[in-house]
């Protein structure tokens, strides 16, 4: 590689960076104008399902991007030189960004079930206790699962999928980055589930998810701090069902 394009490669490395963090700061920057311009929250709200959707796809970005920028600047810098493989890394995020709007579609029917049935408060979190309580549990008990460690496992390691190559043609990079989202949903689903229980605009509860999301994701002991967490999802809920 020439000093040439070994500085292009760099810029453009630094561009990726440069996109992620915007993107991050600008879905940041929605929630907390959107959090601080709703009303007093003491009377429902009408439920705008695309605008709900909107909220939950701008939520993913804001939380999941951050621990999934790491993996996406790693494969940013194993991919191939070449005409457009700088449109590669791009392309990733929109495929792990795609497969968080699949499931903000799947939250936002969720909360349109439970705002239905009266089941939401003006905050938008749980009026039972009962249900808080065994969602907490439920999700603590998820972190146990062979399912959340294989998911975590290949969260963590992104470039597994290198193994048999780099995605070298978009339709391979955008397929990959979906895989890679599915796998971080799966692995995180039940903890974004939680926000119904803080609430669902509640600016505390979200930065806490996210680092904790984070930190799974990016510390060595992995697997310890996810029991951990467990252990003590399940203590609160057992805690708010017996209190």
């Amino acid at each position: 590689m020439t000093v040439l394009s070994l500085a292009s490669f760099r810029q453009g490395q630094g561009w990726l960076l440069a996109g992620l963090s915007v993107a991050t700061l600008l879905s940041w920057w929605y929630l907390v104008h959107m959090a601080n311009g709703m009303p007093s929250m003491q009377a429902p709200m009408p439920f705008r399902p695309w605008a709900t959707l909107s909220m939950w796809v701008v939520m993913m970005i804001a939380m999941m991007l951050p621990s999934a920028a790491p993996g996406i600047m790693m494969l940013a810098a194993s991919r191939p030189q070449g005409r457009h493989a700088a449109l590669l890394p791009y392309l990733f995020t929109l495929g792990y960004l795609l497969a968080w709007v699949a499931y903000s579609a799947l939250a936002t029917a969720a909360q349109w079930g439970l705002h239905a049935s009266d089941m939401l408060t003006p905050a938008q979190a749980l009026r039972s206790e009962l249900l808080a309580g065994l969602m907490l549990a439920a999700a603590g008990i998820f972190q146990w699962t062979p399912w959340k460690q294989a998911c975590l496992r290949y969260c963590r390691s992104p470039l597994g999928m290198l193994a048999e190559g780099f995605p070298g043609t978009a339709w391979r990079t955008l397929t990959a980055g979906m895989r890679l989202g599915v796998y971080c949903a799966g692995c995180c689903w039940a903890l974004m589930a939680l926000m119904f229980v803080g609430g669902v605009m509640s600016l505390a509860w979200m930065a806490a998810l996210t680092l904790i999301i984070l930190l799974e994701k990016l510390i060595s002991p992995w697997q310890w701090l996810a029991n951990l967490l467990g252990l003590g999802l399940v203590a609160l809920g057992v805690l708010i069902l017996v209190g």
